[in-house]
C-alpha cells in the first residue's frame, strides 16, 4: 500500500480519532491487514492517538466500505456500531457514563458533542411523553447506509450501556436507502425503521430521562469533566472546533426561522466557546473569515442539501432557513449554483 502522505483528514471538523479507531481495531481483531482501512480513512496510524485529529463523514464513509471488503460483512456499520463503549468517546464518553443522572448527561452531550463530531449536531426535545432527537447536517454527510447505521447503531448502543438497560426506541429514521437484507439491524433496534427519511431522527420514551445512572460516579465524573475541558481548550486551540460549534449554534437559530445575530448567539457563545461576541470575531478574523460569512455557509449547505436530498416543499425549505421570502432564497440559490431551486432539486447540470 502506497504511504498515506497528505491526508484529506485533519484537525479542521469531521470524526474523532477516538471513534474512529473502533472501526480499525475490529479489523485488526479480525486478523487482517488494516492498511486498506487507513488508505480509505486518508489517515495515518499513528494519527488515531491524536486528540484533535479529525476524518470527514466521506472518508469514514469509505473506511466503513473498505472494513466491509476485508471482513466480508455486509453489516459492517452494524457490527462495529454495537461494539461502541465510552473509551470511543473519548474523555467525554466516560464523563457521560458518569454523570449524576441522564439529563444532566444529555445536556452534557449537546454542549460538547463537536469533540466527537462536528459535522453532524443532535438536538434532543421531550414532547409529551416522548424523547424527540433530530440530526442536522453541518458538512457534507453522504446519505449512506453503512455510515448511517454504524452512526445510529453506536447512539443506541452507547446508551443502553450507560443506562446498563435494552432500550428500545419507538422508531428510528434514517437518511439512506435500506440494506439489501434489513432483518439484522431490525433485530438489533428493535423498532419501526424508517429509511430513505429526510433527516435522522429517533423517538424514544421520556421515561430514559428519569432512569437512575448505575455509573454514576462523582469522583470519577469531577476527573473526566476536567480531561474533557482539557481536551475542548486544546480543540479551540488547534482551531478545530471553533466552527463546528458556531455552526451548531447558526443551525439552531436559523431552524427556529431567525437569521442569527452575533447579540443573538451571545449566550450560546460563552456557553459552548467561553467566548464574547467581541471575541468571536477577532478569532474569525485572526483566520480570515467573517461571521456574516459563516451565517452565508451554513445557510447554504442546508438549503442545497435539503433541495437535492428530501421533498420538503421550497416555501418550508426558505422558512427553515430564516428567510423571509421564498423569493430571497431563490435569489440567493441562484447566486450559489447558477440554477433555480427546482433545478437543483432535479438534479440538472448547470448551463
Amino acid at each position: 500500500m502506497a504511504p498515506v502522505t497528505s491526508p484529506t483528514s485533519s484537525s479542521r471538523g469531521g470524526f474523532s480519532s477516538s471513534y474512529v479507531k473502533l472501526l480499525v481495531d475490529h479489523v485488526r481483531l479480525q486478523g487482517h491487514d488494516v492498511a486498506p482501512v487507513l488508505q480509505a480513512l486518508q489517515l495515518p496510524e499513528a494519527a488515531l492517538a491524536d486528540p484533535v485529529m479529525r476524518v470527514t463523514a466521506r472518508r469514514l464513509t469509505e473506511g466503513l466500505h473498505a472494513a466491509g471488503r476485508l471482513c466480508r460483512d455486509p453489516h459492517i456499520g452494524l457490527t462495529v456500531g454495537q461494539q461502541v463503549k465510552p473509551a470511543a468517546m473519548g474523555p467525554l464518553g466516560y464523563a457521560l457514563t458518569s454523570c449524576s443522572d441522564l439529563v444532566d448527561g444529555l445536556a452534557l452531550f449537546e454542549r460538547l458533542q463537536a469533540l466527537v463530531c462536528s459535522e453532524i449536531q443532535a438536538e434532543h426535545r421531550v414532547v409529551g411523553d416522548v424523547l424527540e432527537s433530530r440530526h442536522q447536517l453541518l458538512g457534507d454527510v453522504p446519505r449512506d447506509t453503512q455510515l448511517w447505521t454504524f452512526l445510529m447503531v453506536s447512539r443506541i448502543a452507547f446508551a443502553r450501556w450507560v443506562a446498563s438497560r435494552h432500550l428500545v426506541p419507538y422508531e428510528i429514521h434514517l437518511p439512506c436507502p435500506a440494506p439489501a437484507d434489513p432483518r439484522p439491524l431490525q433485530a438489533f433496534m428493535g423498532c419501526p425503521l424508517h429509511f430513505d427519511a429526510p433527516e435522522a431522527r429517533e423517538k424514544g420514551p421520556a421515561d430514559w430521562l428519569r432512569m437512575d445512572n448505575p455509573h454514576a460516579d462523582p469522583q470519577i465524573h469531577s476527573v473526566m469533566s476536567a480531561m474533557t475541558d482539557h481536551q475542548w481548550q486544546q480543540s479551540l486551540q488547534a482551531g478545530d472546533p471553533l466552527l463546528g460549534p458556531l455552526h451548531q449554534l447558526i443551525a439552531h437559530q436559523l431552524q427556529r426561522g431567525q437569521l442569527p445575530t452575533l447579540e443573538s448567539l451571545a449566550e450560546g457563545l460563552d456557553s459552548l466557546l467561553g467566548m464574547s461576541p467581541r471575541q468571536l470575531q477577532r478569532r474569525l478574523a485572526d483566520q480570515g473569515l467573517s461571521f456574516k460569512d459563516e451565517v452565508e455557509a451554513v445557510r447554504r449547505q442546508q438549503v442545497l442539501h435539503e433541495l437535492r436530498h428530501t421533498n420538503l416543499p421550497l416555501v418550508e425549505v426558505a422558512t427553515r432557513a430564516a428567510y423571509a421570502e421564498p423569493s430571497s432564497m431563490h435569489r440567493a440559490v441562484r447566486r450559489w449554483t447558477g440554477q433555480t431551486p427546482a433545478e437543483v432539486r432535479q438534479g440538472l447540470a448547470p448551463t
